[in-house]
């Protein structure tokens, strides 16, 4: 039985999808006692964040100046609401079947809140590729997906139109591509995510082309040692620079008649992209002037629109050619210039010697843990607020002014929604964002959800040792856990996190003291597990670039498959670039 039963007055169009949400959010708070009414108002406000309001007879107001606003304003909402039910022991599978929708009112403190970001972009780049979570999910989940970021304080969600794999869908040899298939299925995503209110970023490669594009005459060289690869065509070559310049003209004409918005692009040299011919030596200004020319061609659909540099893989003499083109071509449309803070990075170092006073943002790698020991969903969740929040909060010393994150999977959704909470806060508490996750989700309330915290914190470290703990405890837990179908992955992910590095602690230990065979039948349910959680929880099918599934698994795996002679002979090498390539 729902607890509290909503009346809500939406008093302007931009509050509609919060009011659309509120109405489905609330409605899962369910249990045993009698229901109470809710009344909850949006209105306008002028403010740079949100409003809300509770009053002392427990009547509602949330104000903002835009959706998105109105959404995160519903987020803070709910983390009060849930929490109040988890004090009035009315929550999930444990509430007291006689507490209703009055103990949870009464448990809800009135106040006045207006709370506004301290990072301007909180953006997740969340690329629906290489059949990843995000290319195989369907509209449920991502909608799902969507709304937990935007209520947890997003700003932003982009996406790459990648041409890696993927025939020209615009000039199609076959009834239905997969490049059509994908192509439509990123624009519907981009459509959820505007009517959240959020902006719309696309990563652009600027000369990766598709793969029928391949031709001798237009191909570009790659080398791994200049950072060159992928489908890349000669932005050099007359001809094949009209290709690439044509291939951003069709998806943005595409874009702009499918009705969707998009706020800035995000150009990359590498990875992919580059061209090591020697008329694109050095390559990166070759770079600079292909981005001039490809923001040509699509700020004619969108007259508005940035345009950001990434970091990545960028060296300091680059960086040095980077001030110049902003001081001149760029200087009207240029973004900010996203510092790429990956591995082993806990704070932003003091860029400001190298970039001057160009305006800073970060892309933010949020696909493993602590290290990279789990990088790529190798395990499941990904759990890193702590090191999330180390380095946000050194934005403010190099003037950095917010975020676009790069997920991989639906193992990064913990961080994500760290990530989105702590832009508005960076010294807010990851245990309280960690608590909100777990009513949010799974409607966890008690000691029930503190020992599930304790687990998901920990998990942060990825020590082995602790992991069978930790599984006993989710397996204790998971019985108490409701999860929405749209997000059957969510829970099963943390379980499973904790089950596979369980067995690796003891593998390892088994291969120590008595060799492969002793450690054989482990490894075998090892491997089975893990095809439980790459097929059945995250629906994985064909993998490809960088999630490579003999990678993604543990040392041992070599000699297992050797042992168990279950390995592919022949002269295919995944993840080695050939020399003539």
């Amino acid at each position: 039985m729902r607890l509290l039963e909503l009346e809500c007055r939406c008093l302007l169009a931009e509050a509609e999808e919060a009011a659309r949400i509120a109405a489905e959010r609330i409605a899962e708070i369910t249990g045993g006692g009698a229901p109470d009414r809710l009344r909850i108002t949006f209105d306008s406000v002028r403010t740079d964040g949100f409003v809300l309001e509770i009053t002392e007879d427990r009547n509602i107001f949330i104000g903002a100046p835009r959706t998105r606003d109105y959404v995160a304003g519903l987020g803070e909402l709910l983390n009060r609401l849930l929490a109040a039910a988890d004090r009035a022991g009315a929550l999930g599978a444990e509430a007291d079947p006689s507490a209703g929708g009055a103990a949870i009112k009464a448990e809800l403190a009135p106040g006045r809140w207006e709370i506004a970001p301290a990072l301007t972009d909180r953006i997740h780049y969340m690329p629906g590729h290489f059949g990843n979570s995000f290319e195989v999910c369907w509209s449920g989940e991502m909608q799902r997906y969507l709304e937990d970021l935007a209520l947890a304080g997003a700003s932003g969600y982009g996406d790459w139109f990648d041409p890696n794999d993927m025939p020209d869908p615009y000039h199609s040899h076959v009834y239905h591509s997969s490049s059509m298939f994908l192509w439509r299925r990123k624009k519907e995503w981009l459509k959820i995510s505007q009517r959240l209110g959020l902006d719309n970023i696309l990563v652009i490669t600027p000369n990766v082309g598709y793969v029928d594009q391949m031709r001798p005459e237009w191909v570009g060289v790659r080398d791994h040692k200049l950072r060159v690869q992928g489908q890349v065509l000669c932005p050099s070559n007359p001809a094949a620079r009209e290709v690439i310049l044509n291939n951003h003209r069709q998806l943005f004409d595409d874009l702009k008649e499918s009705g969707i918005r998009i706020e800035k692009i995000v150009c990359v040299p590498y990875d992919d992209g580059g061209c090591a011919c020697p008329s694109c030596q050095p390559y990166y200004p070759v770079f600079l002037e292909l981005v001039r020319d490809v923001y040509g061609t699509v700020s004619a659909f969108y007259p508005e629109l940035k345009a950001d540099i990434c970091g990545w893989w960028t060296s300091d003499e680059e960086l040095l050619q980077l001030q110049q083109f902003i001081a001149g071509p760029a200087k009207d449309w240029f973004g900010v210039y996203q510092f790429s803070a990956t591995y082993g990075v806990f704070e932003l170092p003091d860029v400001r010697e190298r970039i001057g006073d160009m305006r800073l943002g970060c892309f933010l790698h949020i696909g493993f843990s602590h290290d990279r020991r789990d990088v790529y969903t190798k395990t499941g969740v990904h759990s890193a607020s702590r090191r999330i929040s180390s380095v946000l909060g050194s934005f403010a010393r190099q003037q950095c002014t917010g975020f676009m994150s790069y997920n991989e999977s639906f193992g990064d959704h913990f961080n994500a929604f760290a990530a989105s909470r702590l832009g508005w806060n960076p010294a807010g508490g990851v245990r309280d964002i960690a608590e909100f996750y777990g009513r949010l989700l799974f409607r966890l309330q008690g000691d029930t959800l503190n020992r599930f915290v304790d687990v998901l914190l920990e998990m942060e470290m990825l020590e082995e040792p602790k992991a069978a703990r930790w599984q006993r405890e989710l397996e204790a837990i998971e019985r108490y856990a409701s999860v929405d179908e749209n997000r059957s992955w969510s829970f099963a992910q943390i379980r499973l996190k904790a089950e596979l590095m369980a067995l690796d602690y003891t593998i390892a230990s088994q291969m120590d003291s008595s060799g492969i065979e002793a450690a054989y039948p482990l490894m075998k349910r090892r491997v089975q597990r893990t095809e439980r959680l790459w097929r059945s929880v995250y629906g994985f099918g064909v993998l490809r670039h960088i999630l490579i599934p003999d990678n993604m698994m543990p040392q041992w795996y070599k000699a297992y498959t050797n042992y168990a002679n279950t390995g592919a002979a022949g002269s295919i090498r995944s993840g080695v670039m050939s020399s003539e390539a």
